[in-house]
C-alpha cells in the first residue's frame, strides 16, 4: 500500500499549470510511466501501488488532462458523500444523520448533493469529495488509496497533514463541565470506532463511558452521577435524567458544519495551509 501522506511537504504551484513531467517528479517515476498509467495502457507492467502513487499526484498537483478529466466524471453534479466504518453501530449512522441535519443546508445553498453511503468496502467513489465520520485509521487510509479527492475526517485523529481533520477540543470540553459540576461527573459518548481518538477521551476523562446499546444507557440512566455529553444524538436519548444531572456541549454543532465545508473548499481549491492547519479542534 501506498503511503498517501508522502506528499505532506510538497505543495502544488499555483503560478503555472502542472505538467506530466512534475506529476512524474512527485510520483518519483518517468514521464513515460505516467503517460502510460493516464492511457490505461495494459501493455507495460506497472504495479498497483506505482498506478495510485502517479493518480495521487495528478490530483495534489491538480493536474487534469482530458482523459484523465474523462475519467474522473467531471461534468456530473457535485456531491458529497459521507462515509462511515464497517464495525459503525447504530448510535454512530443515527450520531451522522444528526451531522447531516447541519450540514445538508449549507451543501443546499452550494450546490453540492449530500448522501450517506451505505457502502463499507475502500471502493471508488463518484463524488468530489468524502466526509469520513469515526472511522478507524487503516479504513481511511485503504479508501483513500482508492480515491482521489477530498476526504475530510470527522471524529477521528488521522495525524495525516495531508487530510484534515475535524475533532472536539476535550480539554476545552472538560473545562466547561467543570465549571458546572467541578470534578463530579463523566463524559459520556458513543463508543468510537477510531481508536486515536478514544485513547485522547481517555487521556482527558479517564472515567469516561463508551455506549454502545441500551443496556449502557440504561445503566447510566440508573446511576447517581453527573454526566457530560457532546452528542446531540445523546441529548435526546438521555432525556429522562435531571436536566440538573446533565451539561450539554452543544456550541460547536453549528461550527463543526461550517468547518468541515470550509475544509473541503480548501481541500478542492489546493489552497495553501500549514500542515497544522489540517488539525481543527472545535
Amino acid at each position: 500500500m501506498s503511503n498517501v501522506g508522502e506528499f505532506s511537504g510538497v505543495r502544488a504551484p499555483k503560478e503555472k499549470r502542472a505538467t506530466n513531467r512534475d506529476v512524474a517528479k512527485l510520483a518519483g517515476v518517468s514521464v513515460a510511466t505516467v503517460s502510460y498509467v493516464i492511457n490505461g495502457r495494459k501493455d507495460q507492467h506497472i504495479s498497483e501501488a506505482t498506478i495510485k502513487k502517479v493518480y495521487q499526484a495528478m490530483n495534489f498537483l491538480n493536474y487534469s488532462p482530458n482523459l484523465y478529466a474523462v475519467g474522473l466524471n467531471t461534468q456530473q453534479p457535485e456531491s458529497i458523500v459521507i462515509r462511515s466504518s464497517k464495525n459503525v453501530n447504530h448510535f454512530t449512522e443515527i450520531e451522522i444523520l444528526y451531522f447531516m441535519q447541519s450540514f445538508n443546508p449549507l451543501c443546499e445553498k452550494y450546490g453540492y448533493q449530500l448522501s450517506y453511503s451505505m457502502e463499507k468496502r475502500p471502493t471508488q467513489m463518484a463524488a468530489t469529495a468524502c466526509v469520513c465520520f469515526d472511522m478507524p485509521n487503516d479504513e481511511f487510509h485503504t479508501l483513500g488509496n482508492e480515491n482521489y479527492i477530498p476526504m475530510i475526517a470527522i471524529d477521528s485523529l488521522i495525524n495525516d497533514p495531508i487530510f484534515y481533520q475535524v475533532t472536539l477540543d476535550y480539554k476545552k470540553l472538560r473545562d466547561a463541565a467543570s465549571k458546572r459540576f467541578g470534578n463530579e461527573f463523566r463524559y459520556v459518548c458513543v463508543k468510537p470506532q477510531n481508536e486515536n481518538i478514544k485513547n485522547e477521551i481517555l487521556s482527558v476523562f479517564p472515567a469516561a463511558e463508551f455506549i454502545s446499546s441500551h443496556a449502557d444507557v440504561r445503566k447510566i440512566e440508573e446511576s447517581a452521577y453527573n454526566i457530560a455529553l457532546s452528542q446531540p444524538l445523546l441529548f435526546s436519548v438521555f432525556g429522562n435524567i435531571k436536566a440538573e444531572r446533565i451539561f450539554k456541549y452543544d456550541g460547536y454543532v453549528a461550527e463543526r458544519a461550517q468547518t468541515v465545508f470550509d475544509c473541503i473548499q480548501k481541500a478542492k481549491n489546493r489552497q495553501k495551509v500549514s500542515d497544522s492547519e489540517h488539525f481543527i479542534a472545535l
